[in-house]
């Protein structure tokens, strides 16, 4: 499923990196997206099209798009401008929660963050990273909510919330 996930998030980079351009992304998420250098892996897919990816990223471990809301770093990365994309990616199990845990804790910073992006340049498109369920659910949280038991319980959460996402910051 990561591979799957990837492979997304590639071709939607991918596609709008076309035609010999140069493109210039920033990344913030956490682990999911640092501890691999997703940025170098997608900048390295640009190069073997004959297209540059030019990047930068906060990506400390655990942090949440409210992090990135409030984060020095992120707030002067975003600050800076010229980015044609800006990829947000929330903590890994925050958008599978309960909807009313999701809508207060992480729906109102994807729309802070999506604001803060356009307000920094207006032609930046923000996208959001959807990260991918555990193999065997969350069972640390599976008995207060039982469609986190299993992968694809977890997973169909995720993909809702993070659709929800998009949708709802769709300029």
């Amino acid at each position: 499923m990561k591979k799957r996930l990837l492979f997304a998030l590639f071709t939607v980079l991918v596609i709008h990196v076309s035609a010999q351009e140069t493109k210039r992304v920033l990344f913030l998420g956490n682990s999911y997206t640092g501890v691999n250098n997703l940025p170098q892996m997608i900048a390295d897919v640009a190069l073997s099209l004959g297209d540059t990816l030019i990047f930068d990223s906060n990506t400390p471990g655990g942090y949440t798009l409210n992090g990135h809301s409030t984060n020095a770093i992120s707030q002067a990365k975003i600050a800076q401008g010229g980015w044609d994309f800006v990829v947000l990616q929330e903590q890994s199990q925050l958008p599978a929660f309960p909807y009313s845990q999701f809508s207060t804790a992480s729906l109102p910073y994807s729309i802070t963050l999506c604001n803060q992006i356009r307000a920094a340049n207006s032609c930046a498109k923000p996208l959001f990273y959807m990260t991918w369920g555990r193999k065997n659910g969350d069972q640390a949280n599976c008995a207060i909510y039982p469609p986190l038991c299993t992968y694809s319980g977890m997973q169909g959460q995720l993909r809702e919330r993070y659709l929800l996402m998009g949708d709802t910051n769709i300029a």
